[in-house]
């Protein structure tokens, strides 16, 4: 099976998609994982490594698949209590409230009750100029 790709207004005839697609997809998930380590490390978000460590994906029947092996990672990403009932699946804060553990008990007190949605995933997956320079990567890389 033949396929196109047009990459940066280059077209290039890829005639052995399927196996071009596996590393293509592989190829990407490698980008995301250190996209998202970066991020994670940017929000500070370390503790005993666990979380970073957790990074994983894999190329399964055809699609990428991104997880994390932490048991508290879909906390990280969607929040708790008031933050999970204020913003849900769909949106993070794009400001960030300081930690907790980092300010005072009164002004802590202040904030929603639970843990904000950090969002390392999704603020590396939802941002456009992150992704196309992934996948314009991915593409050089995978053809050679």
């Amino acid at each position: 099976m033949s396929q196109i790709l047009n990459v940066n207004g280059q077209q290039y005839e890829i005639t052995n998609w399927d196996e071009f697609k596996e590393k293509l997809l592989t190829v990407v998930g490698f980008q995301v994982e250190d996209e998202i380590i970066k991020k994670i490390g940017e929000m500070k978000l370390v503790d005993t490594g666990k979380y970073k460590q957790g990074v994983t994906s894999e190329v399964v029947n055809g699609e990428l698949i991104i997880t994390n092996t932490a048991p508290y990672a879909v906390y990280l990403e969607y929040g708790t209590y008031d933050y999970w009932q204020s913003f849900g699946l769909e949106t993070f804060p794009a400001a960030l409230d300081p930690k907790k553990k980092d300010i005072k008990r009164a002004a802590a007190k202040k904030l929603p009750k639970g843990m904000q949605p950090f969002a390392p995933y999704r603020r590396v997956l939802y941002n456009k100029a992150i992704m196309e320079r992934i996948v314009n990567k991915a593409a050089k890389l995978a053809s050679k």
